[in-house]
């Protein structure tokens, strides 16, 4: 399996874990949304559960709505259970190095101060070690078919204004800009299948030729922003 497989299968991983936590959630991968192109982005509404705990480990209060006599709600707290979580996806440690290893590139620069709410590494095992990254990134590791925590990020604050900017962004993206990552995926995994079946069933070399050119076409690449 090669390393741009396995960097596709843990961008999956993240899909299923940030949705787990999350009562609503949308995300986009190599989205160019927070500044940089992150592997991935998503805002996400967080489950009350998991907002006390990212709170309570970055030494905030919880922001909540209520009513009061004179007004329809009041706000209180630090921070609010939507966030822009942002996502890093680590297949070597040379990669890894090439990012957060002290190197003097924007691209190694603008990792380290936060973008998002809460941000994360996704690496392997071994890749890299907790005490490496900032403060403000948390990192997971797979375990079985799925991701576990190893370090918790600090949140950052983001204003309203930001947020929603970054939504906003990420929701035209995905309707005027280009098709959903997994919308993508979806065809490639039937065009791959006709192109199984046709052999399977004898077809003739130029039935086969077309449906491996319709395959390479819809797996060349994802269309970028």
């Amino acid at each position: 399996m090669s390393k741009s497989d396995r960097h596709t299968e843990l961008q999956n991983m993240i899909v299923r874990w940030i949705g787990n936590r999350s009562f609503k959630m949308c995300g986009l991968p190599e989205a160019n949304v927070v500044g940089y192109i992150a592997d991935f982005v998503a805002i996400a509404g967080m489950y009350s559960g998991q907002h006390t705990r990212y709170t309570s480990h970055s030494g905030l209060t919880k922001k909540y709505a209520s009513c009061g006599p004179n007004r329809l709600y009041q706000e209180h707290g630090d921070i609010d259970r939507w966030y822009v979580c942002v996502f890093e996806v680590k297949v070597s440690r040379n990669d890894f190095l090439n990012t957060f290893g002290g190197r003097k590139s924007p691209h190694a620069k603008a990792r380290l101060k936060p973008v998002g709410t809460a941000h994360w590494v996704v690496a392997e095992k071994g890749i890299c070690e907790p005490e490496e990254l900032p403060d403000f990134w948390g990192l997971l590791t797979p375990y079985g078919s799925g991701l576990t925590e190893k370090k918790m990020p600090k949140l950052n604050i983001l204003p309203d204004s930001s947020i929603h900017a970054i939504a906003f962004e990420m929701l035209w993206l995905q309707m005027n800009c280009r098709r959903s990552f997994y919308d993508q995926m979806i065809d490639m995994a039937k065009t791959i299948e006709n192109v199984h079946q046709a052999i399977i069933a004898g077809k003739p070399a130029g039935e086969l030729l077309r449906r491996s050119s319709q395959a390479v076409k819809t797996c060349r690449g994802f269309v970028s922003e």
